[in-house]
């Protein structure tokens, strides 16, 4: 039986996608862009391969934030402050609070069935405590833990041992780690020895080793494996 549900949340919760196109348009515009979508083109795969390395503590948090920007706009041979654009683009993403439809719904069926539900996640503190306060779902946590505040992130087992200890009651054999992220998520909880369930609501392929417990499509396929659990 699954009583703590651990929630990844941006593109497990959070429509983070939409977030980000709508923050980095607005950052863009105001820096007088013209070519938006070129800029995008290169924006998107060179910061989820910065994410990427973070996880895999191959950068520093630090380095992220503060030269995502920086980069974006060198490769195009124009010379930024990458400090304002990233203080900038937090307060414009932390002003998103979108969520996937039926995420309410969902959200709300399992407060009904009186189950502990917990964010476990990699974003900043700023940006995610900020996009909480902008949204429909933050009623439903019990409690939110931020990868930064910690001081470890996702798959870093010493994440998990941190929540661990600060959710009362807290067993292994009843807890879940939900997520969209293979390597953070998936490959994180099933380090730590609970299972895991794969939010795969975009339908990709696994073609990594990471096995999930369960992989779901929808929020009802994972509503039946919660609920069923608890019964």
């Amino acid at each position: 039986m699954y009583k703590y549900l651990l929630f990844d949340l941006d593109n497990t919760l959070f429509d983070f996608d939409l977030a980000e196109d709508i923050a980095l348009t607005k950052l863009l515009e105001e820096q007088g862009v013209d070519d938006i979508k070129k800029y995008k083109e290169y924006y998107l795969p060179m910061n989820k391969e910065l994410w990427h390395k973070l996880d895999k503590k191959e950068i520093t948090r630090e380095y992220l934030v503060k030269n995502r920007f920086k980069i974006l706009f060198n490769h195009f041979g124009v010379e930024v402050d990458g400090d304002y654009l990233a203080n900038r683009y937090k307060e414009l993403l932390g002003l998103q609070g979108q969520h996937f439809d039926g995420a309410v719904e969902f959200l709300e069926n399992l407060k009904n069935n009186n189950m502990k539900i917990y964010g476990a996640t990699n974003g900043l503190i700023t940006i995610q405590e900020s996009r909480l306060q902008n949204s429909a779902i933050s009623k439903y946590f019990d409690d939110i833990f931020i990868s930064e505040r910690i001081g470890v992130q996702k798959p870093d087992i010493e994440f998990f041992n941190y929540l661990s200890k600060k959710i009362p009651g807290f067993e292994k054999n009843q807890a879940v780690m939900i997520g969209d992220n293979l390597f953070a998520d998936i490959g994180g909880g099933n380090n730590f020895g609970i299972d895991t369930i794969w939010v795969n609501l975009k339908s990709i392929e696994n073609n990594s080793e990471v096995i999930p417990t369960y992989e779901i499509k929808n929020y009802n396929e994972l509503e039946k494996i919660l609920l069923k659990s608890n019964n």
